[in-house]
């Protein structure tokens, strides 16, 4: 049920149109919050805007164009993400500025142009989609994914200090694989199997699962977990 300070809440939520992104998007807008999604394609009857999470230009015209239209921005979530499966000691370093110009400086602009309207009304909620990945050993990654979501973790952490004093707080997910489809077109099916047999709860987590925890971590009630690392994987590792 929505309450009154959720029902005129803001949030954006980078790739809008994958299983995660719209997972969060529909969490939300149950709440009564105003969902504003970005993605490489838009979707007007989706609220879903056209943006590059690796161009500051559009990050930053996306974030003044919600200041302008609603007068307030309450809630970040970055889900925006790209994989990489090549051969680890082969990679080019144009596959390394691929991943990590979208899982970290997109992670990182959102957060920076985000925190401005925040810091103004001196509230805000920020959740970042690092990875299992970053937590361990992954056994489907690629060297640079699993660097990228490493960083995503020191990322959180040191804006989490930063913007804590505003009243904004920093978090962060770390699924383990989950059916959503990025992960049906970089991993093959009897791969994606074998990993819902090995977890113990016998099966990938859904988008929903890992929806359910983001909304914790962007509501009101969770002010006091900041820098937090909260690992959403089934009791895998």
């Amino acid at each position: 049920m929505s309450t009154s300070v959720e029902s005129c809440q803001v949030a954006l939520v980078t790739g809008a149109t994958g299983g995660l992104g719209r997972a969060v998007m529909d969490l939300l807008a149950v709440r009564g919050v105003r969902c504003i999604g970005l993605a490489r394609h838009a979707d007007a009857a989706a609220g879903i805007w056209e943006a590059d999470v690796t161009s500051e230009a559009e990050v930053s015209a996306a974030v003044a164009r919600i200041a302008t239209e609603w007068g307030r921005l309450d809630i970040l979530v970055n889900c925006a993400a790209v994989v990489s499966t090549g051969d680890d000691l082969a990679l080019p370093p144009a596959e390394w500025d691929r991943v990590l110009a979208v899982n970290v400086v997109g992670t990182y602009l959102c957060c920076r142009y985000a925190a401005g309207p925040m810091r103004q009304q001196r509230y805000g909620r920020i959740v970042n989609v690092s990875s299992i990945a970053g937590r361990a050993f992954s056994q489907t990654a690629s060297v640079v994914y699993t660097a990228s979501k490493y960083a995503v973790i020191g990322l959180t952490r040191q804006l989490a200090a930063r913007l804590g004093p505003s009243g904004i707080t920093v978090n962060c997910v770390a699924p383990s694989q989950f059916e959503t489809p990025l992960l049906v077109q970089s991993v093959p099916a009897e791969v994606r199997a074998r990993l819902a047999a090995a977890n113990p709860t016998g099966r990938l987590g859904q988008p929903a699962d890992m929806a359910a925890v983001i909304g914790f971590l962007a509501s009101g009630p969770a002010g006091y977990m900041n820098g937090a690392i909260v690992d959403v994987n089934g009791g895998t590792w």
